[in-house]
């Protein structure tokens, strides 16, 4: 076969893919049941496309301005926005393409994002539309006692491949999430004190910001590297829809926060590998914790009590 020919076989097969990816509509949000969420306005994926056996094409847009969700000092797209598309994205497309249940539950247990392109991500004058493009690695069955899935996701802007992440979620019925949770949960402790709405000090001013999305309190003064994580069960945003654990976005924005005040204050977070350990109780304390790694590299820890419930490496640079 010529080199013409091969060229003309590679155009045939891409042709389809690319028709479905075009034909994608931005003009209102899927359901928002099928992402897990209770407001409309939290929903941030717009439709979705089979591309190929395990490979979908997910519609997104962006609001230029959203409650937890801001635009950087330089104006691009907030890093836990994406991080959250991607969560929403893995969620859809496993109810819709792979028939899970609703009401099962979906436990995370990684998530890794890398922003390659930060041009692409700068917020204009109107709401950026992206695509993501997500193959899925499964094991099990959608409607059985355990369904493993791994979920590649590259995320475009106008046609641009801008980030890309990775991340492993394990779906359970019911049943079987309400025996992990009472098999997982700590023995009773009365003298535990309760991370409760009251703050043990004040906010610290983070990335600009002193307002009740900053989550990180100090937990001693001569501790710079150490702080308490301040859970609200009422925050309309972590806790937009009644949750019997610490929200996983939470642990991460939490993660954002402690790698701010550890790194230069003009510092953006560019990559985060983070894996889930534990569920964390929302009536006991949580740590937070940051150290300097190999390569430039934050190591941040969250634990409660003994236990680990997430670490990640992020990679901050120069904003």
């Amino acid at each position: 076969m010529t080199v013409t020919a091969l060229q003309s076989v590679s155009v045939s097969e891409s042709a389809p893919v690319e028709r479905t990816r075009a034909d994608l509509t931005f003009d209102r949000t899927v359901p928002r049941q099928l992402v897990h969420r209770a407001s409309v306005t939290e929903v941030f994926l717009t439709d979705a496309a089979a591309l190929a056996t395990d490979r979908f094409a997910v519609g997104a847009q962006w609001p230029r301005y959203h409650a937890l969700y801001h635009p950087d000092e330089s104006g691009r797209c907030d890093f836990m926005l994406l991080a959250e598309t991607v969560r929403q994205a893995g969620i859809y497309v496993l109810h819709r393409f792979y028939e899970v249940p609703l009401g099962h539950h979906f436990v995370f247990k990684s998530l890794d994002l890398h922003i390659g392109d930060f041009t692409a991500l700068r917020v204009g004058g109107v709401p950026l539309g992206a695509v993501l493009d997500v193959a899925i690695t499964a094991t099990g069955k959608p409607r059985s006692g355990r369904f493993d899935a791994r979920l590649d996701v590259t995320i475009e802007v106008d046609g641009k491949p801008c980030v890309h992440s990775t991340v492993s979620v394990v779906v359970i019925p019911g049943r079987s999430y309400d025996a992990l949770r009472r098999r997982g949960r700590p023995a009773p402790d009365d003298s535990a004190a309760p991370s409760s709405p009251v703050a043990p000090s004040p906010a610290p001013v983070i990335a600009g910001r002193q307002d009740a999305n900053v989550l990180l309190r100090t937990a001693t003064d001569d501790d710079t590297s150490t702080w308490r994580l301040h859970v609200d069960p009422e925050h309309p945003g972590y806790f937009e829809h009644p949750s019997d654990h610490v929200p996983g976005m939470m642990l991460l924005e939490a993660f954002r926060q402690a790698g701010h005040l550890t790194a230069a204050s003009d510092c953006v977070l560019a990559s985060l590998n983070a894996e889930f350990r534990s569920f964390g109780e929302l009536c006991r304390p949580i740590v937070i914790r940051s150290a300097t790694g190999p390569g430039g590299l934050l190591r941040l820890t969250a634990t409660q009590g003994e236990r680990t419930l997430a670490e990640a490496d992020a990679l901050f640079v120069k904003g």
